[in-house]
């Protein structure tokens, strides 16, 4: 009954990805971490019903009356449930469309237009919202701007909900007539590539559940129902439980204390083992059918029925704990989530419902009246209930934060590099001036900022440092101003950056032509072009050496620098550089050519004239040999017991002069 009976109803059989079939439009993306842009979720709702375990506890509150803080329209009835991270509401529409909308407004951010209806629940993670459609085809969206990032086609229309678990996205397929089979996928979700794919021999309508290394779903349509475990990392069957009943599963199960619960679109629910796959409990609602995909915690699941009763059972036993019957006896298809913070389990009814109970005794709390069915399970965070309608809107329940007005002033608003503006900012709230609010100055060409400081309540004062740029950039400062009990308020303005004028350069050099070792008056001009610039820092090289000295600043932009030539005929590139803060450099060139013999009257060694220098050394050699004679006569005049003198004096000795000295 649970194995041998139920192997004809699956195929089960990897098979090999093939890329025509595979990704398709691809582009990856810039990073794979939960960040978004709008802000912050205190626990974020990720998936259908919360978690991979389909669990649909979250440790976050919920609302403590039917307030209504927003509602949104589509373009079609809303069967999906909607998710809640990173600021973000994502919610699908039967209009075949993906709405991103502003957890704290409700706004439009972006939408997405698939090809067909859309019904399952979409998955974030990695930066990315994966979303299945009835166009057999399950998207990677950029989760801040909708934009695709890859997609996969798939052999019939997708209306199981996405599950992100260990590094893989699950998903299964209905029954494609044409091809004999369904599927049940596993993708890489960073770019949609395949790790298996599993053969299925029926409709795979409901979700599926993730937990201790096993997917489960079930199946059903054809024949009777049948839940399913496979491997998760290889995608072989581990077991398959035959329920003998001819229905179809349309919810997910749900994984606690080693078992996998299980209701069906009949008059039966489920605990089953995990690991063998074994029947633990049944419950039968009697003439009653599609039991919901149930919520667990503390030992306790609770599950919705189409007779509008929601129980509460013990999760290992099935007795009963309690049980609520909605006023109209509407049914109950909306998947009930639990808010441990506040200990409120909330569900929706045909009667149009939203309802909050008590998760110990099952009181009822409070209700909210929409305009349509609510089949939508909710997603709970930050204090507030989210979830769809048959009228078409989404609906937020929470308690309404009031938003802070924010302006932002700059002066001097036309800037140069580096150049600093004064920015005035105010914060307040509907009624006056919001002090210590927490400010977030932002730049879009770069730049620096000063730390804000409040000067009076509300007034807040900061210094932005223009960036350098090298043409006119108009330059979009932002502040995001939060404080406790409010929604953040954004205030923005624009400066205009000029790049820093540049300076022009001049030099002549005189004379142009000359002898080696002479020297050349380099003349040299700095502007801005319309305006003498002086205090500039020069730099002069040459392309054939000699040096440079006497540099002069007159004062004026005038500048002028003596060049001393090489003692070699050459022709010298003489390159001189202006820099100046605040200014861009500019470079000037002049050449100064040098042949001929040296003037021996121009040319300087150690500052002296070079002919100058040979007089004076011919001078001082002959003043030595007169010290050296002298020396070497006194030597001889005291006698022979005087030792011999050595050094200088002898050697003058051996000199050869055509006559003597003395």
């Amino acid at each position: 009954m649970r194995k041998a009976s139920v192997i004809v109803f699956l195929s089960l059989s990897l098979l090999v990805f093939l890329p025509t079939d595979g990704p398709q439009n691809r582009s990856y993306p810039r990073s794979f971490l939960n960040a978004g842009p709008v802000g912050t979720t205190d626990y974020p709702w990720t998936m259908f019903h919360y978690d991979a375990g389909r669990n649909g506890a979250t440790p976050a509150s919920g609302p403590t009356s039917a307030s209504l803080m927003w509602s949104y329209t589509t373009g079609g009835i809303v069967y999906a449930s909607p998710i809640v991270a990173d600021g973000f509401v994502f919610i699908p529409s039967y209009d075949g469309k993906l709405y991103a909308l502003d957890e704290y407004t409700g706004s439009l951010i972006w939408s997405f237009a698939t090809g067909s209806n859309i019904v399952a629940t979409p998955a974030v993670g990695n930066g990315m919202v994966y979303l299945s459609s009835k166009d057999f085809t399950v998207y990677a969206l950029d989760e801040s701007s909708g934009s695709m990032l890859w997609r996969i086609s798939n052999v019939a229309p997708v209306v199981s909900s996405p599950v992100l678990a260990d590094g893989k996205l699950f998903y299964g397929t209905l029954y494609s007539p044409s091809a004999g089979r369904a599927e049940f996928l596993a993708l890489n979700p960073q770019d949609g590539t395949v790790f298996w794919r599993t053969t299925i021999s029926d409709y795979i309508e409901g979700s599926a559940a993730v937990s201790n290394g096993r997917v489960f779903f079930g199946i059903g349509a054809l024949s009777n129902a049948v839940v399913v475990a496979l491997n998760e990392t290889t995608g072989t069957s581990m077991w398959t439980y035959s329920t003998a009943v001819p229905t179809t599963i349309t919810t997910a199960p749900a994984t606690a204390y080693g078992n996998v619960y299980v209701g069906l679109d009949s008059t039966r629910f489920l605990a089953l083992n995990q690991a063998s796959g074994s029947l633990v409990w049944s419950f039968n609602t009697p003439n009653v059918s599609n039991a919901t995909t149930p919520a667990i915690n503390g030992g306790v699941v609770y599950f919705g029925t189409g007779r509008g009763i929601v129980y509460a059972r013990n999760a290992t036993t099935g007795v009963q704990i309690w049980s609520y019957t909605t006023p109209t006896g509407g049914a109950v298809t909306s998947s009930p989530a639990l808010a441990l913070g506040s200990k409120t389990l909330f569900f929706g009814s045909n009667d149009r419902y939203m309802y909050a109970l008590n998760v110990m005794t099952g009181a009822f709390l409070w209700r909210y009246l929409t305009g349509g069915q609510v089949s939508s399970s909710p997603a709970v965070s930050d204090s507030r209930v989210f979830f769809g309608a048959k009228d078409a809107k989404v609906y937020a329940l929470g308690i309404v934060i009031p938003p802070l007005i924010v302006t932002l002033g700059a002066s001097p608003v036309v800037l140069r590099s580096a150049m600093v503006s004064n920015l005035t900012m105010t914060v307040r709230n509907s009624t006056g001036p919001v002090s210590g609010a927490n400010l977030t100055l932002a730049s879009s060409a770069g730049g620096t900022f000063s730390l804000p400081v409040m000067t009076g309540p509300g007034t807040y004062v900061a210094n932005f440092t223009a960036p350098t740029v090298t043409s006119t950039v108009n330059d979009l400062i932002q502040v995001i101003a939060s404080a406790s009990g409010y929604l953040n308020g954004v205030a923005s303005t624009t400066v205009m950056v000029n790049p820093y004028p540049p300076l022009t350069l001049t030099v002549a050099a005189n004379p142009g032509t000359t002898t080696p070792g002479n020297e050349v008056l380099l003349m040299i001009r700095v502007t801005n072009g319309t305006e003498l610039i002086s205090g500039a820092s020069l730099a002069l090289t040459s392309s054939s050496g000699g040096s440079f000295s006497g540099l002069t600043d007159s004062g004026n932009g005038n500048y002028t620098v003596i060049y001393t030539t090489p003692l070699q005929s050459s022709t010298n590139v003489l390159t001189v550089q202006a820099s100046k803060k605040q200014f861009s450099s500019a470079q000037g060139q002049v050449v100064v050519t040098v042949n001929g013999i040296p003037d021996l009257t121009t040319v300087k060694v150690a500052g002296l004239p070079l002919f100058l220098f040979a007089a004076v050394a011919v001078l001082i050699f002959f003043i030595l040999i007169a010290v050296a004679v002298t020396r070497r006569d006194k030597s001889r005049s005291h006698g022979p017991t005087q030792p011999p003198q050595p050094s200088f004096t002898y050697a003058l000795d051996e000199l050869s002069f055509p006559g003597r000295l003395i």
